[in-house]
């Protein structure tokens, strides 16, 4: 017995062994062209079109900052290298972030093929049936808070130093790692929904309990918002939290009405 208890252990870290190494060359493979090359538009037929180009400096990782700080940053706002390896580290953690963007499909897909033979058929129904709603709204909260949400909370950040006399600056390592964490947590801010939903369909908390336990919800967002939002300010906790209340009322409700269809269904599957 103890020897297939080993046999059974040396089994799964062997195939949690090649899913990490599949995964890690899918990340690294893009790591590579968006580090090494950039894009550049071409005119074919009157049609720009996309193509890449081996540039190592401005990088696709480059010029994802650069749109980043051009859509961003309030125009009297510049950047500064502190360091001479500022902008270097700040270009690699660009990269490292479309990189690990493009390809989280391969890591979903190495993950549920580690644990799906553990799962039971309706597990991974439920898993699967949420899978595209859940990248769909990480991508949501992720574009929302860049593309809405950011360019006033500088603004805001801003007007501040103006107010006071100081001359409106930033590193470009801070600009990177406030982006990035800010990105990061309103995607996943907008997966609250999706484990609600989850579990309700997974029969593990009943439908009830999100519409009971609103009060502890609003408290999680605070808290969500506070740890994860950058700063120390309320405005940042708020913005993100708010987002967050909502999002669990309308959780709450699918999950209450997910409940809700496969009651009827079960009361209704003898006379089938």
């Amino acid at each position: 017995m103890p020897n297939e208890i080993l046999d059974l252990l040396q089994k799964n870290i062997d195939e949690l062994r090649l899913r990490v190494t599949r995964a890690l060359i899918g990340f690294f493979v893009f790591f590579l062209i968006f580090f090494t090359f950039r894009f550049e538009y071409i005119n074919m037929l009157g049609r720009k079109i996309p193509m890449l180009y081996p540039d190592p400096y401005s990088n696709v990782g480059a010029q994802f900052l650069v749109l980043a700080e051009s859509h961003v940053l309030p125009k009297k706002v510049e950047l500064i290298a502190v360091k001479p390896t500022d902008a270097m580290v700040a270009d690699i953690y660009s990269v490292m972030f479309l990189a690990i963007l493009f390809s989280m499909p391969i890591i979903v897909t190495e993950i549920g093929r580690f644990v799906g033979p553990g799962l039971r058929k309706q597990e991974i129904s439920a898993i699967r049936s949420l899978g595209i709603p859940a990248a769909v709204l990480f991508a949501i909260g992720s574009i929302f808070g860049f593309w809405f949400i950011f360019p006033d909370l500088f603004k805001i950040f801003f007007y501040f130093d103006s107010s006071v006399g100081a001359y409106p600056t930033m590193s470009i390592s801070s600009f990177t790692s406030f982006l990035f964490v800010y990105i990061i947590s309103f995607g996943l801010s907008f997966e609250m929904p999706v484990i609600m939903v989850a579990l309700t369909r997974l029969k593990l908390v009943q439908a009830n309990f999100w519409l009971r336990n609103w009060r502890y919800a609003v408290v999680g967002s605070l808290i969500f918002g506070l740890v994860f939002s950058p700063g120390v300010l309320g405005v940042s906790m708020m913005i993100m939290a708010l987002p967050m209340m909502l999002l669990y009322v309308l959780g709450a409700f699918i999950a209450k009405r997910v409940e809700e269809k496969s009651e009827a269904m079960t009361a209704t599957a003898p006379y089938n």
